[in-house]
């Protein structure tokens, strides 16, 4: 895992807790300026109940680091909900949002979902175990 890593909400909210699978990850990707977010990701911190207590660290971290929601992100997720729509196992739509970006992006996505995003061929997942 030697480059950019987009970070899922749930690793986030494991740094900002200061406990969980996501600390010394999220840690050790913005140290070395590696993580990236996603505009899914601003949306669900902002709309979380840590937010006004936390603010300022959470635009903090959100800056220049949150990869936008443009229309070929939005073009993969609907690929990727359209193929596992039509598979029968079909997942939220803000997760196939947040692996869109991934994919528009080339970008590894490391999250503690692997379920529903195992599912999603051509999105790269981080295995937490090896981090």
């Amino acid at each position: 895992m030697a480059g950019l890593v987009v970070v899922d909400t749930d690793l986030v909210i494991d740094f900002l807790r200061g406990k969980g699978a996501g600390v010394s990850l999220v840690r050790e990707l913005i140290s070395s300026r590696r993580i990236r977010l996603t505009a899914l990701t601003a949306f669900e911190l902002r709309m979380g109940t840590d937010f006004h207590r936390r603010h300022q660290e959470i635009l903090k971290l959100l800056k220049a680091r949150t990869l936008p929601l443009d229309m070929a992100a939005g073009l993969r997720a609907g690929e990727a909900a359209s193929l596992l729509r039509d598979a029968g196992t079909p997942i939220g739509f803000a997760d196939c949002l947040q692996a869109g970006i991934c994919i528009r992006n080339n970008l590894p996505f490391a999250t503690r979902n692997r379920r529903h995003f195992e599912r999603i061929p051509q999105l790269s997942l981080v295995d937490l175990t090896e981090v």
